[in-house]
């Protein structure tokens, strides 16, 4: 090969390439100082106000302190939040050493062991290359040759020892989060702990989060952190007694003073980044939390048209974390130049200062023979080596202070859930139980006791007041009362989801919670996912069983309840989610079959019969007194009263009765707490007490009371069950899907629209950063070779002018490579900006989110996907493009270069290799993507389980069904755990190849290329400036062939990145497809049509049929209009609900037609509704305040601001004419909570109280606020899905007046027959097989 390019090179263009270098250090160093000194100072007066903003206040605030506080106080309380992190991460430390078990053990001791390895193997290699330095320096082909087969086998062995590294550090990581997880499910299902977390003690407000997100990483970072730090460790010990070996200690205190001194510089810069990444995982769980909730309500926010409002609130939250990150990203980059500047570039100066004094003036000065000056350059490239190792160490171990901080973010939050976990699993309950007073504790009888018992909420609020009273085994207890005076917290206290304040209770079992001899049957029914064999025998598992449920036994159970037919449509053997299959009244028939397998002593019933016939509800209540059992109930319906004799009724507002049936079955008052004053919800309980006794005296009196008759107007052909009925095929909402690359293309199109855009012009940034990095490696590398010539040449005084020009390059290097990490991380950020608003545009319109989970007929967790999914894929893509960048600048760049010096028999080896690398690791490659993408589902999955028992904490916590939930759950994390291990080991194996084909083998190539080029070079060796020319030509041609040997080794190492990124690239845009396919019309087959029509609502032979196939309507025809109300009836799961759904286009018609107004038709769903935000909110609903205070303010100037009352005709609002908007709204609102009798919520809460309303209202009153909005918003039609069969028969039959006199006509789902005054036909549906009837109710 030709030199004369070389020397070309060196000699005529050093003058231009020299003065170029000079004018880019010295502008990149002004740049990066002046940088970084006006970012640092910002930062400083920064505060984390920039992450708050005017959209994430609110989320922020709940934390109840500010990221930052200025003057002494703020240092002051920095420092004690920072002493309490750092004491949290010690505590998990501690705790995980302590558990960490033989298998951990043996895991540290691998990266112990395999720290040392590669250390050794490393100071091997460094030898060897020394001596392959000379050998090509001396043009040595059989000495070379050994020397590249040793070299060759070190090389394979480095790369096996980092990967089985990495290796032990994954399965370390899996070891830490088993045992977190373990430990903190240990307490969080002991003692209902999971239902006083978010329902009493609200200390912290997303335990899921803690659980499924911040464990993983904290124990990923962690275990990182010990591999890199024992690395350290190991190459710093080694190192340090190498360098003191041959050279004088001083060299050592040199390193180990700068190391200290930069050090301390350092921390003293450095922000709270421990408190900036808890602050950033709390954010991140309030926004997961909203996507987990909107899951959980989906069909009753979609009845309600709320898409707009909750569009709201999860863009606040996700603005508030996007800005807070925005805040991390400046911080991270100041603080970045700094760091990378004194402990990494211009770190290396001073080790190459180190490294060079020797060779000048000590024992290494080489001589001035051709053997000698080959010895200098074999020690000067071994001493290199040492001493760039050994101060690397000592930089990460440096460093570690910074990542300790981070960790401890995270270990201060683990640490809170542990330390209030383990608080209300024991301690707590002990001293509420036994140190209060010597009589407020709970012991064991053969009876239920309440004597002078106070029932106080969470709030405070007293809800009874001194409680006396005994209910005997065989003796049955009715409550009564408004909905919010305290029936079902009664229950709460008596199975200890409550504290006890006083008071004395007694009650069968051992402890304060419920027991095998209460069985609770609860208020809102709570299906496990799991067989229907698991749903008959929870909370018990199979193991538990003292005699196994036989098929006869599940037979006869399920018979009692009408639901044997469960067992022919599904497998005994299926995991079903059954809340998601039965409707409300089958879940609430198959909670009475789970109380006939158990048999308790005492059932205690919370309105769990609400949605039942009221023949099923008197069938249960027959055979639950035949099985012996005392039943504690809570129901709304008079007939009940007869199954009972004692009738306890609480009147809100901390008075009671109690009265006892007599002989001749009349009752009389024993004992009472009720006060003489009488207010309106004392008024409210005295009504219902009188509508109980005044309805007891006989079924029949009460079906008399509302006498009526019913005439057959229409009715459906009439199908047997043997009949074969051609049932309409759903449309799902499914899609071919795109292959892979298709999918990649449509995802840059969303990120990247086009050039000129922000993204754009930040991709382009990127570009410029990577190119600058290459040209200043460039620079870096011919710097080396220059050093080496100066060496050999003894020219000092050019070797000191060459550190100076270090030191600026080294700012230079310190303001690009801190950028370039911000800019790829801003990158990330805005395409996931990109991303979730693209997703959500489609997700949250025409009912997207709840036909994904409904209508797609596949399991797709959208939430996950829109959160943690999008997150990762953006990030991991950033990082992708910007190692697509790199190496194709640096190829580019370097193969030029290395034209120059080797010409194109080197250019041809090193691109051979590249097409031979890239195939043989695409044969060897597992399926990355398929393994990435199933490792995030299940992590979903995880996440989901802990989500779901938080939705249903009070029904678990009653059932006792904390241990049944901790082994499903354990089973997710077990299964997760599993494939990770899997997956793990496939990366190990791979991961060695991987290493040695891209990284460690391209070293041998370019010894390879050296020799070639020693053995052509041209002149007399025995001249120093010939030496030194060929020695700074091999030190450069290693740096270039090097250089571009890496950049070839990322190019491979992107098939397996891109192999990985793959999976989520598929999981986001089948979402994106599904949403796709949601927005269009096409579900709706052409035989079926859609009319509008203003003053009717027409199903003209539509059939109404189930996503999964089932018909459940044939051909109903019906229609109902202005005044004329319509009552729906019929057995659970028979499609009353269904109906609803297709009239609210949640469901497709797919046959006939249906007529509806465009406008004037308000939802109000069985499953009750709160939304987040103020009591004001919660009345307005889906309209935001803005929008409320329009309407009103328009319907006032129009004079059409009309109330009701019961009794009453409608009149004009008497508001004055100059009132404003606000107090417009307040007004009527207030009458509205007046009409629904909830005003005393206005007097306790006030207007702006933002509190979890699902947690402080009471089911009936939920529903009542659900009448609240519909009085409202005032529609011409109310479709009414059970909507009120938790409030007392009064306050139902008030409601329906009060929409009488409104003149909303209302379709109305229910069972009871006290609503079919209100209504003019009833819509029959007979059995869910396709047969209806229509009937005209004539009163």
């Amino acid at each position: 090969m030709p030199s004369l390019q070389l020397l070309q090179l060196t000699k005529h263009g050093r003058g231009i390439l020299a003065s170029r270098r000079r004018t880019l250090a010295v502008v990149s160093g002004a740049l990066a100082a002046g940088g970084a000194l006006a970012y640092a100072r910002s930062g400083r007066r920064r505060h984390p106000e920039v992450a708050n903003g005017d959209s994430g206040g609110d989320a922020l605030g709940t934390n109840g302190e500010r990221l930052g506080h200025g003057g002494t106080d703020g240092r002051v309380a920095g420092t004690k939040r920072r002493k309490s992190a750092l004491k949290s991460l010690h505590l998990l430390a501690a705790i995980l050493l302590k558990k960490i078990g033989p298998n951990g053990t043996r895991y540290l001791l691998g990266l112990m062991l395999t720290a040392v390895l590669r250390t050794a193997v490393g100071h091997r290699l460094a030898k060897v290359q020394g001596y392959l330095f000379k050998a090509a320096f001396l043009r040595r082909v059989p000495t070379f040759t050994r020397l590249i087969v040793e070299n060759l086998i070190l090389c394979f062995l480095q790369s096996a020892v980092y990967q089985t590294s990495k290796y032990l550090t994954g399965s370390l990581n899996l070891r830490f989060k088993k045992i977190l997880t373990d430990l903190v499910h240990a307490d969080y299902f002991q003692n209902m702990v999971y239902y006083k977390m978010s329902h009493v003690d609200h200390r912290i407000s997303n335990p899921e989060q803690r659980i499924a997100s911040d464990i993983p990483k904290f124990c990923s970072e962690l275990s990182e952190l010990v591999q890199d730090d024992l690395a350290a460790l190991a190459e710093g010990l080694i190192y340090t007694w190498r360098l003191c070996s041959y050279a004088s200690p001083k060299y050592m205190l040199w390193i180990l003073g700068y190391i200290l001194v930069a050090g301390g510089a350092i921390r003293n810069f450095s922000p709270a980044f421990g408190k900036l990444k808890s602050t950033e995982q709390h954010l991140e769980g309030e926004y997961r939390q909203l996507h987990s909730r909107l899951r959980t309500h989906a069909e009753s926010v979609a009845f309600y048209g709320g898409e707009k409002r909750e569009a709201s609130h999860i863009m606040q939250r996700f603005q508030a974390l996007v800005g807070h990150l925005k805040h991390v990203l400046h911080e991270n980059w100041w603080f970045g130049m700094i760091q990378d500047f004194f402990l990494k570039y211009f770190g290396a100066t001073v080790a190459v200062v180190l490294i060079i004094e020797p060779f000048f003036s000590g024992d290494l000065r080489p001589d001035s023979s051709t053997l000698g000056r080959a010895d200098m350059l074999s020690n000067l490239r071994y001493h290199t080596s040492v001493i760039i190792s050994l101060f690397q160490s000592l930089g990460t171990l440096s460093i570690s202070s910074r990542r300790l901080n981070i960790l401890s973010g995270y270990a201060d939050r683990i640490r809170e859930l542990l330390d209030v976990s383990r608080e209300l699993s024991g301690v707590r309950d002990r001293s509420l139980n036994h140190n209060s007073s010597p009589g407020n504790y709970i012991s064991e009888a053969n009876h239920i006791e309440f004597s002078g018992v106070k029932v106080v909420t969470p709030a405070g609020n007293v809800l009874v007041e001194d409680l006396t009273l005994r209910v005997e085994t065989g003796s049955n207890l009715l409550i009564t009362g408004p909905n919010g005076s305290g029936k079902s917290s009664l229950f709460r206290v008596l199975g200890g989801l409550w504290p006890l304040v006083s008071g004395h209770i007694v009650k069968p079992g051992v402890g304060s919670d419920l027991n095998k001899e209460i069985f609770y049957v609860p208020q809102r029914p709570y299906t496990a996912v799991g067989t229907l064999r698991e749903q008959l025998i929870y909370p018990l598992t199979a193991d538990q069983e003292i005699v196994p449920l036989s098929y006869d036994g599940m037979v006869d159970l399920l018979k009692n309840v009408d639901l044997e037919y469960l067992l022919e449509r599904y497998p005994l053997d299926k995991e079903v989610n059954w809340g998601n299959e039965l409707s409300l009244g089958e879940q609430q028939r198959l909670g009475m079959a789970r109380l006939f397998y158990h048999k308790p002593k005492f059932a205690i019933l919370d309105e769990c019969t609400s949605a039942v016939t009221i023949d099923m509800e008197e069938r249960f209540c027959k055979k639950v007194r035949a099985m012996g059992t005392s039943c504690i109930t809570i129901s709304h319906r008079p007939a009940l009263v007869a199954f009972h004799n004692i009738v306890l009724s609480l009147d809100g507002e901390g008075g009671w009765d109690v009265q006892h049936r007599r002989d001749d079955s009349s009752f009389y008052t024993e004992e009472s707490d009720f006060t003489s004053l009488e207010t309106d919800r004392k008024s409210d309980a005295l009504t219902v007490q009188r509508a109980f006794m005044n309805r007891a005296k006989s079924n029949a009196s009460l079906r008399s009371e509302h006498s009526y008759s019913t005439k057959v107007i229409a009715s459906s052909q009439k199908l047997e069950r043997e009949q074969t009925v051609q049932t309409p095929l759903v449309p799902q909402l499914q899609c071919s899907p795109r292959p892979l690359p298709l999918r990649a293309a449509a995802m840059l199109k969303i990120l990247v629209p086009k050039l000129l855009d922000k993204q754009g012009g930040q991709l382009l940034a990127v570009a410029l950063l990577i190119f600058s990095r290459t040209v200043i490696s460039d620079r870096i590398a011919s710097l080396n070779g220059t050093t080496v010539k100066f060496v050999l040449e003894q020219d000092k005084a050019a070797f000191i002018r060459l550190v100076g020009i270090s030191v600026l390059q080294s700012a230079a290097n310190s303001f690009v490579a801190p950028s370039l990490r911000t800019l790829t991380a801003r990158l990330a950020l805005g395409w996931r900006i990109c991303m979730t608003n693209h997703l959500l545009q489609f997700y949250l319109r025409r009912n997207a989110f709840y036909k994904v989970f409904n209508m797609s007929g596949k399991s797709i967790d959208a939430d996950q996907r829109l959160t943690l999914d999008v997150d990762k894929l953006t990030t991991d893509l950033a990082g992708l493009v910007t190692g697509m960048v790199k190496p194709l600048v640096d190829i580019l760049w370097f193969t030029w270069r290395m034209k120059l010096l080797s010409g194109r028999r080197g250019v041809g080896i090193l691109y051979a290799y590249m097409l031979l690398g890239l195939g043989f690791l695409r044969a060897v490659s597992p399926d990355f993507g398929n393994l990435a993408s199933e490792e995030q589902e299940l992590e979903g999955t995880f996440r989901f389980m802990h989500s779901r028992l938080r939705t249903h904490a009070e029904s678990i916590a009653f059932f006792g069904g904390g241990s049944r939930e901790k082994a499903m759950v354990e089973a997710k994390f077990m299964k997760l755990q599993n494939h990770s291990k899997v997956l793990l080991r496939k990366q190990w194996l791979y991961g060695i190849v991987d290493d040695f084909v891209t990284k460690q083998l391209p070293h041998n190539v370019t010894w390879g290329l050296s020799l070639l080029y020693a053995l052509e070079h041209k002149g007399d060796r025995a001249l120093t400036s010939t030496q030194g020319e060929l020695a700074h030509a091999l030190r450069f041609l290693a740096s270039v062939v090097s250089q571009s040997f890496v950049a070839f080794g990322d190019i491979l190492e992107l098939h397996k990145k891109f192999l990985e990124l793959s999976g989520g690239i598929n999981r986001i845009f089948e979402l994106e497809e599904v949403l796709h396919v949601a927005q269009r019309d096409t579900l709706v087959p052409s035989g079926a049509i859609s009319t509008a029509s203003e003053e009717i609502i027409l199903f003209h032979e539509v059939d109404i049929v189930t996503p999964s196939q089932k018909l459940l309507a044939s051909k109903l025809s019906c229609n109902v209009v202005q005044g004329k109300s319509l009552l729906l009836t019929g057995p659970n799961g028979t499609g009353k609900s269904s109906v609803f759904r297709v009239l609210r286009d949640l469901w497709p018609a797919f046959s006939g037609r249906v007529t509806k107004p465009s406008e004037g038709m308000f939802h109000v769903p069985q499953s009750p509704y709160t939304s987040l935000g103020t009591l004001r909110d919660q009345v307005i609903y889906p309209l935001s305040r803005e929008e409320a205070e329009m309407k009103i303010l328009s319907l006032h100037k129009a004079g059409r601001l009309f109330v009701a009352f019961p009794g009453n005709q409608r009149f004009c609002a008497n508001v004055g004419n100059m009132a404003s908007a606000p107090e417009l709204l307040d007004d009527h609102l207030k009458t509205v909570l007046v009409n629904v009798r909830l005003v005393y919520l206005l007097e306790r809460e006030g207007w702006d109280s933002t509190l979890n309303w699902e947690d402080v209202l009471s089911l009936g009153e939920q529903q009542r606020l659900g009448m609240a909005r519909l009085f409202f918003h005032h529609p011409k039609f109310g479709i009414l899905d059970e909507c009120t069969n938790a409030t007392s028969v009064d306050v139902e039959e008030h409601l329906y007046r009060l929409a009488t006199n409104m003149g909303i006509t209302v379709i109305t789902s229910s069972q009871r027959p006290a609503l079919i005054p209100f209504h003019s036909a009833e819509l029959k549906l007979i059995d869910g097989e396709g047969n209806w009837e229509l009937c005209e109710i004539q009163h």
